[in-house]
């Protein structure tokens, strides 16, 4: 007899204690195994993990040729689409002519129209 609404969820057994706990070891065996097989996967092409975040963060996204380079050992190709003639730039995407645009405001004055 329920005594509340979700104790069958709750409750609700298919299996002995003894045959959980031993799919639970089998489980906790896999997830370890995969675990320290990533992490050795990842420690040994580190290199190539940094290469690919210096990568987005210049380009923003990387496309399959580029993670042929890296993937390679060599360093990524621009994108195809990739155009560098937006001028000097902050790193933050504000080049230098916005930035002088920008500081011939009154510092302290009423806000201007975007």
């Amino acid at each position: 007899e329920e005594v509340f609404l979700g104790r069958s969820v709750t409750q609700h057994k298919n299996v002995s204690d003894e045959t959980a706990h031993s799919i639970d070891e089998e489980i906790r065996i896999f997830i370890d195994h995969n675990y320290t097989r990533a992490k050795n996967i990842l420690e040994e092409n580190m290199d190539k993990l940094h290469t690919m975040a210096e990568a987005l963060i210049k380009y923003e996204t990387i496309d399959s040729d580029q993670i042929d380079d890296i993937m390679g050992g060599k360093p990524p190709r621009p994108p195809a689409d990739w155009t560098d003639d937006s001028g000097p730039d902050d790193g933050l995407g504000v080049s230098d002519k916005k930035k002088s645009d920008d500081s011939a405001g009154t510092i302290g004055g009423p806000a201007g129209q975007h």
